[in-house]
């Protein structure tokens, strides 16, 4: 098993291990955007959103009924805090998830070439640099889709469930407002 990861990595060259290092890149930053999320949609069901009496009377004012505004600004900071640290970190999300395949690309055109060089080299081309260059034309190529297919199902799901708190972290900023009024 070890000898077919070490085979596969040098047949993929520079552009393979590059590929192995945006797809840390991503996984890592999907990971840290789901955990967010979660402990986000966690913070809002077990603290204070979950029952809007509840928001009134944890509320760290001293007044009776607090103001709408205060209440507003309750929430507007926690959604600042956590939906939009998830995000800030959405766009440069996709652009690393675009931007596997093409680098996968890359890898083609670079196999491409080794194996045009090798039929160049020879009147029949040398079996062995044609094989090597088609296949690390392939072997980044599928890297490069392995990547990106799996992320950025990720990264909708996770969009998904962002746009999902957001409207229920509203539903229950309006259901706090009319309790108070």
């Amino acid at each position: 098993m070890i000898e077919a990861i070490q085979i596969t990595l040098q047949e993929g060259g520079l552009t393979l291990l590059a590929l192995l290092i945006l797809a840390v890149a991503i996984y890592s930053i999907l990971y840290g955007a789901w955990v967010h999320l979660s402990k986000a949609r966690k913070l809002m069901a077990e603290k204070l959103w979950l029952n809007p009496q509840q928001v009134v009377n944890t509320l760290p004012w001293e007044t009776p009924a607090p103001q709408s505004k205060e209440i507003q600004r309750l929430f507007t900071c926690f959604e600042l805090d956590e939906i939009a640290w998830i995000e800030r970190r959405l766009p440069f999300l996709g652009v690393l998830i675009t931007s596997a395949p093409l680098l996968g690309l890359l890898g083609t055109v670079a196999g491409m070439l080794v194996t045009f060089a090798g039929m160049a080299s020879a009147e029949h081309g040398s079996v062995d640099t044609i094989s090597s260059g088609i296949s690390k034309a392939l072997v980044t190529t599928q890297a490069g889709l392995v990547i990106a297919i799996p992320a950025a199902f990720f990264l909708a799901l996770i969009k998904r469930q962002m746009e999902t708190t957001r409207l229920h972290l509203h539903a229950q900023l309006c259901e706090c407002l009319v309790k108070i009024s």
